[in-house]
């Protein structure tokens, strides 16, 4: 185990996420990043920092909602810092069922932090995956080739995320937090008229 978590340190610093899905159960390789517990961050957020990978771009940016690019994905960082403070009284909790009829659904616990991971199949070539973690979550829509990736750069970016506790004290008696309890949305694919719009799931649009 100390031999995979090192080499993952080494791959989280070149900024290369890619694995081999005979060396990693989706399970061991979430874990492997979380168990990490990654201390490098190289962003700067308001009231946090972050790493992102080389290999991603700063799309939008609205303090606590980010739009980050990589590989013609847009990946939607929303960073909850209600959620953190809420945390330090003991009045967060993931509310999260595991749903066997998705994709993949799984929910874990790591360094005392619950989070959870959804991947519903849109049923148009592209999965909606979700993952919470760490008081912040991120959504992207992918096609299946990239799912593994897109996951485990969102538990690099998540596990990553550190808290300045002085500052969030200080947007939290100013009640400068409004905009952090909005989320962005994924856009939904154009439905023919032949179909069923309950069958479509959302998706992030992709960019060949």
């Amino acid at each position: 185990m100390k031999k995979v978590i090192i080499i993952l340190s080494v791959i989280l610093l070149t900024g290369c996420t890619t694995y081999s899905s005979n060396m990693l159960t989706m399970e061991r390789a979430i874990g492997s990043v979380l168990e990490s517990n990654m201390k490098y961050a190289n962003t700067n957020g308001k009231g946090y920092r972050y790493y992102k990978p080389r290999d991603f771009s700063v799309l939008e940016e609205k303090e606590f909602n980010l739009i980050l690019l990589n590989n013609g994905y847009n990946f939607y960082f929303n960073v909850d810092l209600n959620a953190y403070y809420n945390s330090k009284n003991n009045n967060y909790k993931v509310d999260y069922v595991v749903d066997n009829e998705l994709y993949y659904s799984y929910k874990f616990s790591y360094n005392n932090i619950d989070g959870y991971i959804s991947i519903k199949d849109a049923k148009n070539g592209y999965f909606y995956i979700k993952m919470l973690y760490n008081y912040s979550y991120i959504e992207v829509g992918v096609k299946e080739k990239d799912i593994k990736k897109a996951v485990i750069d969102s538990a690099i970016i998540l596990s990553s995320v550190k808290y300045n506790d002085k500052v969030i004290e200080k947007l939290i008696a100013s009640r400068d937090l409004v905009s952090s309890e909005s989320t962005y949305e994924i856009a939904k694919p154009e439905v023919e008229n032949d179909r069923n719009i309950l069958d479509v799931a959302e998706y992030d649009q992709y960019t060949e």
